[in-house]
C-alpha cells in the first residue's frame, strides 16, 4: 500500500511494524507537513460491524488521552473498507526489538522503562481506558535523550495500542494471531474469563518487568492455552531465582504485581510505580556509596604498592644487602603510606565528615555526632520552571511538573484579569523560568475567573473594613514665626 493516500491527506510511506491485529505504516500528513504513523485495521476484523462499532467507540476515547508517556491519536478513519488510526510517530524500536538486541536490560532501565509504562496506564484508568494489552511490542522506547537524571541521558517510553487493545477485548481467543502475542502476558482474570480492571494491565507490566530482568518470559507452553493455564495455576518464580543480580526489592515488586489474587497487587499502577522510584533511589545510594569506597580501597595507592611488590617479586633473591635497592623500597613504601593518607583525607572531604561545631559540642557533653544531610544523600538534580505553564490548564501543568521534572504541586485560587478563563494556572512560586531543584515543591495560583471592576468603599471614600491599611495619625505642623 505504500504510495497509497488515505482520507485525501494521509500518503503512506513504508511498513514499520506489523501484528495480528493490524499493520503500522510511515506516512506524511500532507496537509499539517509532518510524520505521521497509520495503523490499518486488519481486513478479517473490519469485516465484523460489532467489532468496527466497538473499534470506533474505544478510538474516540483513547483519543482524549493526553500524557507524555502515550502515544497520541491525532485521527480515525474510514476509507474503503480500511478502517485506520492516525497516531504520533515516534522515532525509536519497541521493547521486543530492544531486547532482542540487549537482554536482559540492566536493573536500572528496567525499572525506569515500567516506571513510565505505569505513569501512562495510570493516566489511562483514570480516565476509564484499560488497555489490556500490554507488552513489549506496544512499549516503544525512544532514543536517548538529554535530561535531568543522574546520567545526563535517559530514553523516553511511549504506550501505544489503547484502543485496538480494548477493542480486541471482545474477540475470541481462537482468533488467528490474537494469542500467540499476548498469552505470555495475559493475567489469570483474562485466562478465565472473570472480570478485566487496572489491575489487569498491572499484572502484564509485572510479566513485562520480570523478562527485562531476566531475559526470557516466565511461563512458556506449547500452545496459548498451555501458558494461559500457568499464569492460572502456577507461582511466578523470583527474578533473582534466574539472574541472582536482582535485588530483593525487585523481586518483592514483581511477586505483588503478578499476584493471582487482584486485590493483592498494588492498589493502583502510581502505586507500583513510587515502589520501583523508592527501589531506584535506594539503589542509586547504595550504588554510590560502595564507588566511593570502592575508589579509595582500590586507587592509585593500591597501584603503587602492587607495582613495588612486582618489581621486587621480578629480581633474583640473593644474600647480599643491595643498599640502593633497600633505599628504593623505602622511598616508594613512604610514598605509598603519603598517597593512601591523601586518599582517605579527601575521601573525609568529599564525603562531609567533617564534624560541626554542634558535633563536637555533642561530643564534650557525651553524645555520638549525627551525621548531617550531605552525608546521608546526594544533591538533587537541577531543573528549571518551564516558561509556558502560564494559560495552560492546571491538571496538564501539574502532571508535567511532577512526572517530567518530579517536582511537588500545590495549589491556590485567586481571581486574575490576565488569565480569566477558569481552571488555568496564572501564577507560580517559583516563577516559571526559576532554577529549583528535583523534590522542591512549586505552588500554582488556578484562575478562578476575572477580578470584580470596582471595590466597595466605606462612606468616607477609604477602602473596605479589613482590606486597606490603616492611616498614620497626622504630625501637627510646627507654628510658623511671625515676621
Amino acid at each position: 500500500m505504500n504510495g497509497t493516500k488515505l482520507a485525501g491527506r494521509y500518503v503512506l510511506v513504508e511498513v514499520i511494524a506489523a501484528g495480528g491485529m493490524g499493520t503500522v505504516h510511515k506516512a506524511t500528513d500532507e496537509r499539517l507537513g509532518r510524520t505521521v504513523a497509520v495503523k490499518i485495521l486488519r481486513d478479517d476484523l473490519a469485516g465484523d460491524p460489532r467489532f468496527v462499532e466497538r473499534f470506533r467507540r474505544e478510538a474516540r476515547a483513547v483519543a482524549a488521552l493526553s500524557h507524555p508517556n502515550i502515544a497520541g491519536v491525532y485521527d480515525y478513519g474510514e476509507e474503503a473498507d480500511h478502517y485506520f488510526f492516525v497516531m504520533e510517530f515516534i522515532d525509536g524500536n519497541d521493547l521486543s526489538q530492544l531486547m532482542r538486541v540487549e537482554s536482559p536490560l540492566t536493573q536500572e532501565r528496567s525499572a525506569l522503562i515500567a516506571v513510565e509504562t505505569l505513569d501512562a496506564l495510570q493516566h489511562a484508568h483514570s480516565a476509564g481506558v484499560i488497555h489490556r494489552d500490554i507488552k513489549p511490542a506496544n512499549i516503544i522506547v525512544t532514543k536517548r535523550e538529554r535530561s535531568a537524571s543522574a546520567t545526563g541521558w535517559r530514553e523516553k517510553v511511549k504506550v501505544t495500542d489503547f484502543g485496538i487493545a480494548r477493542a480486541v477485548g471482545d474477540a475470541t481467543l481462537t482468533a488467528a494471531g490474537s494469542v500467540l502475542g499476548t498469552a505470555h502476558y495475559l493475567s489469570p482474570e483474562q485466562a478465565s474469563g472473570g472480570a478485566i480492571g487496572p489491575a489487569t494491565d498491572q499484572y502484564s507490566t509485572g510479566i513485562v518487568l520480570y523478562e527485562m530482568l531476566v531475559g526470557t518470559v516466565p511461563f512458556t507452553g506449547d500452545s496459548p492455552v498451555a501458558v494461559a493455564m500457568q499464569h492460572m495455576a502456577d507461582e511466578l518464580p523470583p527474578p533473582s531465582s534466574v539472574n541472582p543480580d536482582v535485588s530483593p526489592g525487585l523481586d518483592e515488586i514483581v511477586r505483588r504485581a503478578t499476584s493471582k489474587d487482584a486485590s493483592n497487587r498494588f492498589p493502583d499502577a502510581h502505586a507500583m510505580a513510587n515502589a520501583l522510584r523508592n527501589e531506584l533511589d535506594q539503589s542509586s545510594r547504595l550504588g554510590s556509596a560502595g564507588a566511593e569506597a570502592t575508589a579509595v580501597a582500590g586507587g592509585s595507592p593500591t597501584a603503587v604498592l602492587d607495582a613495588t611488590s612486582q618489581r621486587t617479586a621480578d629480581r633474583p633473591l640473593t644474600g647480599e644487602w643491595d643498599a640502593q635497592r633497600v633505599g628504593r623500597a623505602v622511598l616508594l613504601s613512604f610514598a605509598a603510606l603519603i598517597a593512601v593518607a591523601i586518599a582517605l583525607l579527601a575521601f573525609r572531604l568529599l564525603a562531609g565528615e567533617e564534624e560541626s561545631p554542634r558535633s563536637e559540642r555533642q561530643r564534650d557533653r557525651g553524645g555520638a555526632a549525627q551525621p548531617t544531610a550531605a552525608e546521608e544523600e546526594p544533591a538533587p538534580a537541577q531543573v528549571i520552571v518551564p516558561d509556558d505553564i502560564l494559560g495552560r490548564p492546571f491538571d496538564e501543568v501539574s502532571e508535567q511538573l511532577s512526572s517530567e521534572l518530579g517536582l511537588n504541586v500545590e495549589s491556590n485560587e485567586a481571581p486574575s484579569n490576565d488569565f480569566p478563563t477558569p481552571g488555568v494556572v496564572s501564577a507560580a512560586t517559583p516563577a516559571p523560568g526559576s532554577t529549583v531543584s528535583e523534590g522542591d515543591t512549586v505552588t500554582l495560583t488556578i484562575s478562578t475567573g476575572p477580578e470584580d471592576d470596582e471595590e466597595d468603599e466605606d462612606d468616607e471614600g477609604g477602602p473596605p473594613p479589613g482590606k486597606g491599611a490603616e492611616k498614620p495619625e497626622k504630625t501637627p505642623k510646627p507654628p510658623k514665626d511671625d515676621d
